[in-house]
């Protein structure tokens, strides 16, 4: 369930830069904000963080942990500040593409090589919602690139608008 959820907000991530060239993926609306390849090159970081933590949280002890509300990660009117920020450096859409797809792979492998029934009782440490089950780290993960597909979308419109 949580990775065809994965899975389709990644589908809806790549086809929003279908036919946008690499130029325009690096072109931000201004000094103050992200480039569509940023964005992705952030999605991208964030999954691989996670994957981390939840290659070791998957090791640990099983626990109970208490599900919390993550409705508000779509809501963009809710900031926050990222721990990790992408580069400006030029990027390529394929190259985009390759790590978003590389990243990706890695999570659906190990959620290949792991019972499903465990995911809700491994506890990590989330930098903002604190102790979150690896079930519900990677519904943020979702969520998270739902949020950022809409920054993408808003991006687009301000770059046509030029």
């Amino acid at each position: 369930m949580v990775l065809k959820q994965l899975n389709e907000t990644r589908d809806e991530v790549l086809a929003s830069i279908n036919g946008l060239s690499d130029d325009e993926l690096n072109k931000a609306p201004d000094t103050d904000s992200w480039s569509i390849a940023q964005v992705l090159h952030h999605l991208q970081q964030i999954e691989s963080y996670f994957l981390s933590l939840i290659d070791a949280a998957l090791q640990s002890p099983s626990e109970e942990v208490k599900e919390k509300n993550l409705s508000y990660v779509t809501d963009r009117s809710h900031k926050a500040k990222s721990p990790i920020e992408p580069s400006s450096e030029f990027k390529t859409k394929e190259e985009l593409t390759s790590r978003l797809n590389h990243s990706r792979e890695k999570v659906v492998a190990l959620l290949g090589n792991t019972n499903p029934d465990i995911l809700a009782e491994k506890p990590l440490s989330h930098p903002v919602f604190g102790k979150l089950s690896v079930k519900q780290t990677l519904e943020f993960i979702a969520n998270h690139e739902k949020r950022h597909l809409e920054q993408i979308e808003e991006i687009k419109k301000t770059l046509l608008v030029r």
